[in-house]
């Protein structure tokens, strides 16, 4: 039923490998005076203001946008690291999941469901 237990051990450690991989992979992103690292799990590790002129209570909007716009950055970039470290350690595309769990048929679309 759940074929061979040696693959299912075999993934299994792969799986174990990602998160640490994931974990220990730091994305940085830089944008207008803010640098943001982030790791490949999606998880800010650390903030700097690189333009102490952010700092003065005037500009606090600035400074707002800047942090999220360097999160926003480092999100997408840890999105494609993320997927390249899975294609790369266990074998396949996270996008291509219909695929991977048998369905999909032709095309790979799920089957429309009557009245959905």
């Amino acid at each position: 039923m759940f074929g061979n237990m040696g693959d299912m051990t075999q993934m299994y450690h792969k799986y174990k490998k990602l998160q640490e991989v994931m974990k220990n992979t730091i994305i940085r992103a830089r944008e207008s005076g803010v640098l943001i690292d982030i790791t490949a799990e999606m998880k800010v590790k650390d903030v700097k203001i690189e333009d102490e002129t952010l700092l003065d209570p005037s500009r606090k909007e600035d400074i707002e946008n800047a942090i999220k716009a360097a999160i926003e950055k480092g999100q997408t970039k840890a999105q494609e690291v993320a997927m390249q470290k899975t294609k790369e350690i266990l074998g396949f595309d996270p996008n291509d999941l219909a695929n991977m769990m048998g369905g999909g048929g032709a095309g790979g679309s799920m089957p429309s469901i009557p009245g959905m």
